[in-house]
């Protein structure tokens, strides 16, 4: 995809920790296990698919937060997608980006992770699959962030 001025959207995944996506797929498990019960005492037909409409519900919004989620790096912006949400922080309002092990729950399948700070005193995670790519593509957007290893600030 081309953006107006010419620069590819730059699309970057999320780098997945097996035990994150273990940890996502254990609730379901056990629910699994709930309604496979529930079902051996033959509950009314309403019943039986409200049932198995939440379980399949919950396998795709699973399934779709680990194959979708995912950081692109635009002329303007860094959109961060993990279904079904989405944030649009504008480049020009980065103010740092650095390296995060923090177990807060964000936008990110992995424990490598990135920490940006923007407009004031906002922060999101983020893990992208390739960092170096990442970081060298939202600095390359930006006349205002200087970068020294793993760590960006914005400089006046």
């Amino acid at each position: 995809m081309m953006l107006s001025s010419g620069s590819p959207v730059l699309v970057f995944p999320s780098k997945v920790d097996g035990w994150i996506a273990a940890l996502m797929i254990l609730p379901l498990a056990v629910s699994i296990g709930v309604v496979g019960s529930a079902l051996r005492a033959n509950p009314p037909l309403p019943a039986l698919f409200l049932l198995v409409g939440i379980e399949v519900l919950v396998l795709a919004l699973i399934v779709a937060t680990v194959r979708s989620t995912r950081y692109e790096v635009t002329d303007r912006e860094v959109i961060v997608r993990s279904p079904p949400f989405r944030w649009r922080i504008a480049i020009d309002g980065i103010e740092s980006i650095r390296p995060s092990r923090s177990p807060v729950s964000s936008p990110a399948l992995s424990l490598d992770r990135l920490e940006i700070r923007y407009a004031g005193d906002r922060r999101i995670l983020v893990s992208p699959r390739d960092r170096e790519g990442f970081l060298a593509a939202v600095v390359a957007r930006s006349r205002h962030l200087h970068r020294a290893g793993e760590h960006v600030r914005r400089v006046a």
